[in-house]
């Protein structure tokens, strides 16, 4: 396929979807009963209408399936729209009403040259600082932040691509593009408001990054991992360190090709790299006030958080991945609960149908993770992919409630979705032999 120049049809069909996409954020709009927000909204969409066209348009021509990619970012913006309207009418919307009640409060500080005691530079009080900043230009508008909040989710969901197209050029590339723009939860949890699509762009962003430095060591790939896990440390910072880390281990094991060169190189890119991770590291565990990261002091740690929450609305058990029963059931408690039978409200039940639909996807594709998983100990690629979820699984072992599980969920999915795309569609292979051809995909 020639990048430089799609078919008219195409465009035809993408001009389309833009058009689609003016008509719901203008529905969106005119949700508010206040004209001036209403229209503070329709500027703000405008402007990443106009900021998206060639954004898309660049990021498509750079693809072999640069087409379809066009026409799915752009239906993935219109569906984003209609996920933010069903958060705003659902109510679903956790603390969004919080970031924009000091979001006002931060722009008339700012505006009058004084700095407000609820802004900061980490975590919540960044979220603050930025809703803000945004007011600052634009004036007070609930419904153009969540807009713009969604947008950048939606780049979040673009660099976890990127990264997948990078990693695996062999995969299967429309799978991971349909799953990763469409799939509900990840539409759903990343168009409000709040942390979760901030958290979803910076580690679209360290995702990426990862996945170029893994090919070569290069500026844009350092800066772009940088920039994501710099993001995910300062907003959830055990999510930043968790992606550092899985980097570090995935250095031992990726190919070098300097000549003589070669073991200097790798002695100084694993120094480098491990440094990362225990400041990464180090930095998580002071966010979260960890006393210390001896074996004890971690156990104790997540001990403490799984009883926190009892009784809570969504509370359940949580399970102790240290012993045999909870080693066998953390990673189903983490993929796919609450279970159809504990499902109490229509939304934990479509919660729970979600969770029936990603088993039977995984049954449909259990070769290519089988796959994966054979050939992670010799392919850099996967074992960063495969030591991040791992790490996810035990840290979030500690989450009682299904609230919460099914948000943060959104920070799993995406790297779950590389081992299911990982090979080709149409691949019939026995996993033992794929192995041997993984070569070909780092």
């Amino acid at each position: 396929m020639n990048s430089s120049a799609l078919p008219r049809t195409r465009v035809h069909r993408n001009l389309t979807l833009g058009l689609l996409v003016v008509l719901l954020g203008w529905s969106i709009g005119s949700l508010s009963g206040n004209d001036l927000e209403t229209a503070r909204t329709a500027v703000i969409l405008g402007i990443l209408l106009i900021v998206s066209l060639p954004l898309f348009w660049m990021i498509a021509r750079s693809d072999p399936d640069g087409g379809a990619l066009l026409a799915l970012l752009f239906a993935a913006f219109a569906v984003k729209l209609g996920a933010v309207y069903f958060r705003l009418h659902f109510a679903l919307l956790a603390d969004a009403y919080a970031y924009d009640f000091y979001g006002r409060e931060i722009a008339a500080a700012l505006e009058v040259g004084r700095w407000h005691e609820a802004a900061g530079y980490q975590r919540t009080a960044l979220i603050r600082l930025l809703t803000g900043l945004l007011y600052t230009i634009t004036g007070p508008a609930f419904y153009g932040a969540s807009v713009l909040w969604g947008w950048l989710g939606l780049l979040g969901m673009m660099f976890y691509y990127k990264a997948f197209s990078t990693a695996f050029p062999n995969g299967d590339r429309r799978l991971y593009m349909l799953l990763i723009l469409f799939y509900p939860s990840l539409q759903l949890w990343t168009s409000s408001l709040g942390k979760d699509a901030i958290v979803a762009l910076f580690l679209g962003l360290g995702a990426y990054g990862t996945a170029r430095i893994q090919r070569r060591i290069e500026f844009v790939g350092l800066l772009c991992f940088g920039l994501g896990i710099g993001g995910a440390l300062l907003i959830r910072p055990h999510i930043g360190a968790a992606l550092a880390v899985a980097l570090s281990f995935s250095m031992f094991i990726r190919p070098i090709r300097a000549g003589l060169l070669s073991p200097v190189i790798r002695i100084v890119g694993l120094a480098l790299f491990v440094g990362i991770a225990v400041l990464a590291v180090r930095s998580a565990a002071s966010f979260v006030q960890l006393e210390g990261l001896s074996e004890e002091q971690i156990v104790g740690f997540i001990e403490s958080r799984r009883t926190a929450g009892a009784g809570d609305a969504g509370s359940f058990e949580a399970v102790n991945p240290l012993t045999p029963a909870g080693a066998v059931m953390i990673i189903p408690t983490i993929l796919l609960r609450p279970f159809p039978w504990e499902a109490q409200s229509a939304l934990a039940f479509i919660a729970a149908a979600e969770g029936v639909v990603l088993i039977a996807l995984m049954f449909a594709r259990r070769r290519s993770i089988i796959s994966a998983l054979l050939a992670a100990p010799r392919n850099s690629n996967v074992l960063w992919i495969v030591v991040y979820l791992t790490e996810f699984v035990f840290l979030f072992s500690a989450v009682s409630n299904f609230g919460i599980l099914v948000r943060q969920r959104a920070q799993f999915l995406p790297f779950l979705f590389m081992l299911i795309a990982y090979l080709p569609g149409g691949v019939v292979q026995r996993p033992f032999r794929a192995m041997h051809s993984s070569g070909a995909q780092s």
